[in-house]
């Protein structure tokens, strides 16, 4: 079998005379090629103009068109070449025959959705005054049916069909046609058209195409659905939606949404608003956004299913629509008696709590939502749900804050340690979130800009919170490793970004917070305190290069450095005896560190790294020496330094020693 290239070489070498056995054989094969795998369109439009300029018998050139089908749809240009050939034509009693087997072809396509239907419409007027040719009315009014509009209906063309099927009364067939046409224009406008026409439209009156031709165009179209459905009909379902026991009537908290009609139809303003999104040719969707509002679902928050980015890319006024239809759902499911589901209402606040961490913002509307359901919260139901929706919060109103802050603080007192983690997680991610809005240029959801002003007010008051919470539960419980590491990991966190976002500095650990990482048996927690000390020392230098060191930094600055002074008598061994520089030792009873001295021999030295229970696992390790006459440098050089990153360096920027 020859390939297309070739197929389109010989017709057009054909001439009078061809051999009609060869030229056979290659319309099947060009007939088998359409069928099984399609033309490439550049192929189909050459072939396409080189049909409609060939001279050679009428069956065979028929035969040739029923064999010119495109892979999808004829395009714009394909069409404006056969209404220029129709006009090139047009009068020519001697072409009526090639431009009836045209305007069968163009139906044909029309039929089965196989043409772009703009380019058809630019042919209107050619197609409505080739009526006046009763040879080609049986084939052009079925055109003229299809595209004729409203105002396409005026009394002289009503007039003018009147009297075409007066001269044709005799011819059954194109009467019925012609008034099948005039029922059209009074369905439109019934008072351009003579109230004795009825309005009927039969459409078997019509002139039946050349079945091959037909055949091909609704194989080419249903090709088509197939791959649309395969490859283009996308959908993002919501599981909870397909639960049998749920009640049908009821509309879902998070509707499915389905993508249907990828294609021209997108931006087809003649198509009623459906309840689902339409998408054209495959492309992002900040270019849909450009290109033309897409029409949106019926019930925004099926967004909520998944594509939230596509929310990021609406209008404000399609923001605000969803900010209306989410406080009153929220407020109807969880301040009210729903018929929503336990399992209905905790998905769609995982939906509201995915939708916030993906927009990194917090939505005003949830956040107004925390600061009404949190006082009246049992402390119980859709616990991680809430504190998911907590990370990201709106400061719009400050005051709501305070409504949802101060709940979770009472909570977080009565609640067990994980419980306590778990909540001081959530309002440490909080304070970052908030960290990183109040130097951010803009917001994805509302495009609303929050004062500065507000962070000015949020940030401090929330951050003196978080650490007086942290205090009151070290001193409840200081003997929980959880309490206390997470806590630790929560100044540390905060301390972290007000470094990243270059904000200045917040409050400071408490005395707690300082000291129980020192006398405690977590070595991780000790290189959590060197870390965090590397952290302000760098927070601070930026601080003096700007000069916006004030009273408030001079005092920490003063705390820390004290304090760093204990953390290196772990080296130094001189946490009693040099306490009076240090910050924690220091607030020893001078009674109770007498009596330290007389119950335990060298007690600097049981706080030293080769002492210290919290670096116990490590000190095990053998050195190849004899290990009671290592000191602490060679422990340094042992773990330290491989081990421990930050108190490594700490080390070594506040022990002389270790720098030579």
């Amino acid at each position: 079998m020859c390939d297309i290239g070739e197929i389109i070489d010989y017709i057009k070498s054909l001439k009078r005379g061809f051999d009609k056995d060869l030229f056979q054989s290659k319309i099947d094969e060009l007939g088998y090629i359409v069928d099984s795998v399609g033309l490439d369109y550049d192929d189909f439009h050459t072939l396409f103009k080189i049909w409609l300029n060939l001279s050679i018998p009428l069956t065979k050139w028929t035969s040739l068109g029923a064999c010119l089908i495109p892979p999808d749809a004829v395009e714009e240009k394909t069409v404006d070449y056969a209404i220029q050939w129709i006009l090139i034509n047009y009068g020519n009693q001697n072409s009526f025959t090639k431009t009836g087997f045209l305007l069968d072809w163009l139906t044909a396509a029309m039929e089965c959705d196989c043409i772009d239907m703009k380019a058809l419409d630019f042919g209107y007027e050619l197609f409505y005054s080739m009526m006046t040719y009763e040879t080609l009315t049986p084939q052009a009014v079925k055109l003229v049916y299809t595209l004729t509009k409203p105002s396409d209906v005026t009394r002289r063309r009503v007039i003018e069909i009147l009297d075409c099927a007066k001269k044709r009364e005799s011819k059954k067939n194109l009467f019925r046609q012609l008034q099948i046409l005039l029922g059209l224009f009074k369905s439109y406008k019934p008072e351009c058209v003579p109230e004795n026409v009825p309005a009927i439209c039969v459409h078997t009156a019509f002139k039946k195409i050349n079945k091959d031709l037909l055949g091909r165009f609704k194989r080419t179209q249903e090709r088509r659905n197939r791959q649309s459905k395969e490859k283009q009909h996308l959908i993002w379902l919501n599981p909870i939606n397909m639960a049998r026991g749920r009640n049908k009537k009821v509309v879902p908290l998070v509707p499915n949404m389905e993508f249907f009609n990828i294609g021209s139809k997108q931006y087809d303003q003649k198509e009623p608003q459906k309840n689902y999104l339409d998408f054209s040719d495959p492309a992002s969707v900040v270019q849909l956004a450009a290109c033309g509002r897409a029409a949106r679902p019926a019930r925004l928050r099926a967004l909520l299913c998944g594509p939230a980015l596509l929310l990021a890319a609406a209008a404000a006024d399609q923001h605000a629509f969803l900010s209306h239809d989410l406080r009153h759902l929220l407020d109807n499911c969880f301040l009210d008696v729903s018929p929503y589901s336990y399992a209905e209402k905790q998905d769609l606040l995982q939906r509201l709590a995915l939708l916030q961490s993906t927009l990194l913002q917090g939505i005003p509307v949830i956040t107004r939502f925390l600061a009404q359901f949190l006082p009246l919260w049992n402390e119980r139901d859709y616990f991680t749900e809430i504190l998911q929706l907590v990370e990201w919060v709106s400061v719009d109103s400050p005051d709501h804050l305070g409504y949802i802050v101060g709940p979770l603080i009472k909570i977080y007192h009565r609640a067990q340690p994980l419980e306590q983690c778990a909540i001081l997680k959530s309002l440490t991610q909080m304070y970052i979130n908030l960290v990183y809005a109040s130097t951010r240029r803009r917001q994805y959801f509302m495009a609303a800009d929050t004062p500065k002003e507000n962070y000015g007010v949020v940030l401090p008051r929330l951050a003196a919170e978080l650490g007086e919470m942290g205090e009151k539960a070290l001193q409840y419980n200081p003997d929980d490793m959880r309490v206390l590491f997470s806590n630790i990991w929560s100044v540390e966190c905060r301390s972290r970004a007000h470094l990243l976002y270059n904000i200045g500095l917040g409050p400071i650990p408490g005395l707690l917070s300082l000291s129980l990482p020192l006398l405690g048996v977590s070595a991780a927690l000790i290189e959590k305190m060197a870390a965090l000390l590397v952290i302000y020392k760098k927070i601070f230098t930026r601080l003096k290069s700007t000069n916006a060191i004030s009273a408030t930094h001079t005092e920490q600055i003063q705390i820390l450095h004290r304090y760093s002074v204990d953390l290196s008598s772990l080296y130094t061994e001189e946490s009693l005896r040099g306490r009076g520089n240090g910050f924690v030792f220091d607030k020893l009873h001078p009674q109770l560190v007498s009596k330290l001295y007389h119950l335990i021999p060298e007690p600097d030295t049981k706080l030293s790294v080769r002492s210290h229970v919290a670096f116990a696992a490590y000190t095990y390790v053998a050195l190849g020496d004899d290990e009671r006459d290592a000191d602490n440098k060679a422990w340094y050089r042992a773990f330290l330094e491989h081990e421990f990153s930050y108190l490594a360096k700490f080390f070594k920027k506040t022990v002389p020693e270790l720098r030579m």
